[in-house]
């Protein structure tokens, strides 16, 4: 079942590994059209986030079948008969929330910093976004009050609820979103996200004390999608002028939420407090007094430390960690195999992968089901596109081309004919390159050599994550392992493999440019025509496939582990009382949890 609470009882484990985990930003942004005021034709649109493309609200899917494929957002609506359905017990207030985290952050201010994971559960109890989703997949208003489409999306008002305050005792208004917007488009890394979707000039305007508009490049029906992660969350102005003067301040964040960063020492614990001031206690309860989050690198180690006890709560994708929670004493799992995908990726930009027929070769020599049987253990299910079966946005007629090294012969006889200069032996001359030191990843590397060996003279290259990152960044890598995709609505990965984010410094990792790919994701960005945006996305998967650019293995299995006294962690409100979702891509909302 592809969502699982379980308890478990009994215990054994088997050799793993896990690929990178990155994430630059939070999301894609885009959208289009200029103009500083809503005209006549303005749509106004209500806080339940009516008008969205992500869940059941926008065509007669349902997200309440686990096992048919149905669904619009990558997880469903937990099943009410589980321990974090309603809940038999009266929650508690009071106590300390133990998490490990697979990794640290440089630094957890959303202007500043780039998030993955660890950051977004460092922050979220701390600096809140404008906008979530709900269990549908739908974005609602959090901090906003409102969003205002005006004629197709060209352009969005957003107006702030009003009597928000940041921990700083100042109000939240149209200054501190601005100042926000205008420091992450001065980031050197989180501007990557933002360029290729908004002017040089105008991007965002002030319409009143708590209104601003956006002003994207292209028309966007569902514009507040994008402000669901780090680029909707929102610091104090007066924060940001200060932490630009003294970088030490990004490690203690001043945003609107129900905690405070009470002291951070990088690489040993992150301490959150129950701020006594938030400004939506009177809505949503915060049961917790302290947050403490401890960055656990080796996860089968935090995973150990959940079933003895002295850590309550763990997010990970690990195989051998899942092995480990589920079959734990007194640990509970919630798990999400529908909300990234695992896969190689290859620089079309750079020999030799510049030729197709290189990708085809290695691409059909890939041996995907032992990657799949012999990493994962059975915790994931092999992917064949960047979307899980049970999505409506999967095509069922697309077919990863792996487990074929027949096919790959002829092809690399027909590059090295041609190219003599980059092969040897009569293969191909590559590079894998990974990040470490890891065993984990150096058993992954030997695995996927051993299936290219009769074709490719690979070289290995192991590089500190950082490095490994910005190499990647930079175009200079021949073969990479890496995860992303998977967001609630898949217009978000558009950032990933756009041709507006190939530049020196580029997201769309591969370096791919397909003027016609770009057309059809820009098309479904302005749509609220679900079937259509549908028929979109399966084209898109197809021509993903013939481009031989990703050769996808798994899909990820993102998995909470909780002891048994965690209660709520999913069932979380926004102010408006609207249940959250819970578990996308790994990030929960730590804040409405209670012990018991």
């Amino acid at each position: 079942m592809p969502m699982i609470i379980r308890s478990h009882r009994k215990s054994w484990f088997g050799p793993l590994a896990i690929l990178l985990a990155v994430g630059l930003v939070a999301a894609a942004c885009g959208g289009g059209g200029d103009g500083d005021t809503a005209g006549s034709e303005a749509e106004a649109v209500e806080a339940n986030g009516e008008g969205s493309t992500g869940g059941a609200a926008t065509g007669e899917e349902s997200t309440t079948t686990t096992t048919e494929k149905e669904l619009d957002a990558p997880i469903d609506t937990v099943p009410p008969e589980t321990e974090e359905g309603p809940d038999k017990n009266e929650p508690q207030f009071g106590g300390t929330l133990r998490v490990a985290v697979e990794a640290e952050a440089d630094g957890i201010n959303p202007a500043a910093n780039n998030f993955a994971v660890a950051a977004y559960m460092m922050t979220y109890p701390v600096v809140e976004p404008v906008a979530y989703w709900d269990t549908d997949g739908n974005w609602v208003p959090h901090l906003a009050e409102s969003f205002t489409k005006i004629d197709d999306g060209s352009s969005w008002q957003m107006k702030l609820r009003e009597g928000i305050y940041f921990h700083d005792g100042t109000e939240l208004d149209a200054d501190d979103v601005i100042a926000t917007f205008e420091a992450q488009l001065a980031d050197p890394i989180i501007s990557l996200a933002l360029r290729p979707a908004f002017p040089t000039e105008g991007a965002i305007v002030k319409i009143d004390d708590y209104t601003v508009q956006y002003n994207p490049l292209r028309a966007y029906a569902a514009f507040p999608q994008t402000l669901t992660g780090q680029l909707g969350q929102v610091v104090s102005s007066q924060y940001l002028a200060a932490s630009a003067d003294d970088s030490t301040l990004d490690q203690e964040p001043i945003g609107t939420g129900p905690f405070k960063v009470e002291k951070r020492t990088q690489d040993e614990v992150t301490v959150l407090v129950k701020n006594p001031d938030y400004w939506a206690a009177d809505t949503v309860d915060i049961y917790l007094d302290r947050i403490e989050l401890y960055p656990i690198t080796d996860p089968v180690i935090g995973a150990e430390r959940v079933a003895a006890g002295d850590i309550d709560v763990i997010v990970t994708s690990n195989a051998e960690a899942i092995l480990t929670l589920r079959e734990a004493d007194g640990v509970k799992t919630i798990e999400n195999v529908r909300s990234s995908e695992d896969f190689a990726m290859l620089n079309v930009q750079q020999p030799p992968f510049d030729d197709i027929r290189a990708r085809q070769a290695i691409t059909f020599a890939t041996d995907r089901d032992a990657y799949v049987s012999l990493i994962r253990q059975g915790t994931a299910p092999t992917a064949d596109t960047m979307f899980h079966p049970d999505l409506i946005w999967h095509n069922p007629d697309v077919a990863q081309e792996t487990n074929m090294a027949d096919r790959a012969g002829p092809l690399v006889a027909d590059y090295c004919a041609d190219f003599p200069d980059n092969c040897s032996n009569d293969k191909i001359d590559m590079e894998l390159q990974y990040s470490g030191p890891s065993v984990i990843q150096t058993r992954i590397a030997d695995l996927l050599i051993d299936g290219w060996k009769d074709y490719f003279n690979v070289t290995q290259d192991e590089l500190l994550q950082d490095d490994h990152i910005t190499q990647v960044a930079l175009g200079q890598f021949d073969a990479v392992t890496w995860r992303q995709f998977g967001e609630i609505d898949p217009d978000n990965d558009v950032l990933w493999i756009q041709c507006d984010s190939i530049d020196f410094v580029s997201l769309n990792w591969p370096r791919d440019c397909d003027p016609e790919r770009d057309a059809l994701m820009f098309e479904q960005r302005a749509s609220d025509d679900l079937d259509r945006r549908v028929e979109i996305w399966h084209e898109i998967q197809q021509n993903l496939r013939d481009s031989y650019t990703y050769i996808f293995f798994n899909h990820a299995n993102w998995t909470v582990g909780a002891r048994d006294n965690v209660h709520n962690i999913c069932g979380q409100t926004n102010p408006d009382g609207v249940e959250l979702f819970c578990n996308n891509q790994g990030r929960i909302w730590a804040q409405g949890i209670w012990l018991e």
